[in-house]
């Protein structure tokens, strides 16, 4: 049976006893820790050995990254990191889960590092004790920043002893478990709805087959357009439907007669969203999303136009490479459905949803 296998990354000299803390930590739990001071990587004699810590990572299963107050030494493809730096971003790009530990002295010092580093004058004189040669100090304060502000897997651990990583780590490995077991039920769940909504599918496809033919022969003569209007409003409903899923929109709050009125004439689909009650378009990305900006380290260099619904849910419409979410394209292909519609199908549409 194979076992997990867990790369343990960080300054080897400094934080050597937590290394085989960790190492006896993983053992218990039957997992394979990987430490490259024991001879657990396979050091390839045409390859440097940063290559071949690198390659390693793609073996592994898990990730721990230890940050202390060493540098290490730095990466032969690039020396502005470290080995610790570019085995975690090896990880990273391998989609490896990540668990981060940041020795609590370090963590201190990287606080007032923030809170001074825009202060020309004092920047440069303050010492951090925790830190072991100050002209690191900025690239250790540094990586924890990119550790700490990324998008996802982005969970840390500040620690003073072996039992904070210990409990750490149990906590978060049996949220992985628990979060593989519903996982698994869900996916058994999904499989049951789809059998059954393939099945609803075939009974409905019989069922307007059966329509089709009754209506045909009932009244040959207008059968087939009662048919297309059927299809026409079903169409209508469901951009409707999409529309206000993807804004979270409290229907009971719509007035249908005044969205009915709303000519779709000319207008892309987010511009007729806009003249709805409670949608509103913009183009004022910064200050729209300071607050995403500022504290999730959102990447808005893209967008060019949002639509937003009561100020809860907004979506880039617009961008300046036409890379949509999936869910705005669905939106977009069922708009088409609505152009040539007039006031009385598109009430008809809303009250069917």
């Amino acid at each position: 049976m194979a076992n997990p296998r867990v790369f343990i990354s960080s300054t080897c000299y400094d934080l050597s006893q937590i290394r085989v803390n960790l190492s006896e930590f993983i053992f218990n739990f039957h997992y394979e820790s990987i430490l490259s001071e024991r001879g657990d990587i396979f050091f390839h004699p045409d390859l440097h050995t940063h290559d071949c810590c690198i390659g390693e990572i793609e073996n592994c299963n898990l990730f721990i990254l230890i940050i202390g107050g060493r540098f290490g030494g730095n990466y032969k493809s690039d020396i502005k990191k470290s080995i610790t730096n570019a085995e975690y971003e090896a990880a990273r790009i391998k989609n490896i889960p990540v668990f981060t530990f940041i020795k609590r002295e370090v963590y201190e010092d990287h606080r007032v590092y923030q809170k001074n580093k825009n202060n020309k004058e004092i920047i440069d004189k303050i010492i951090f004790p925790s830190i072991e040669k100050q002209e690191y100090a900025k690239n250790i304060f540094d990586f924890i920043d990119s550790v700490r502000l990324s998008s996802v897997n982005n969970g840390f651990c500040s620690f003073e002893y072996f039992k904070d990583i210990e409990i750490y780590l149990k906590k978060q490995w049996a949220g992985m478990m628990f979060n593989f077991l519903s996982e698994r039920a869900k996916a058994n769940e999904s499989k049951i709805v789809i059998n059954t909504l393939d099945n609803l599918t075939l009974l409905n496809k019989k069922t307007e087959e059966l329509l089709e033919n009754i209506l045909k022969k009932v009244n040959p003569e207008t059968g087939i357009q009662q048919i297309g209007d059927i299809d026409n409003l079903i169409n209508t409903s469901k951009f409707y439907i999409e529309l206000f899923k993807a804004f979270n929109v409290d229907k009971e709050n719509l007035d249908y007669e005044e969205i009915a009125k709303i000519s779709p004439k000319g207008k892309s689909w987010y511009e007729y969203a806009g003249n709805i009650k409670g949608f509103r378009i913009s183009n004022e990305i910064q200050e729209e999303l300071k607050f995403a900006v500022d504290d999730l380290n959102l990447n808005i260099s893209n967008m060019k136009l949002l639509l937003i619904y009561e100020n809860r849910n907004y979506w880039n419409v617009e961008n300046y490479d036409n890379k949509l979410h999936n869910k705005l394209k669905l939106i977009e292909t069922l708009y088409k459905n609505i152009i040539n519609t007039n006031k009385q199908d598109r009430l008809k549409a809303l009250q069917q949803i």
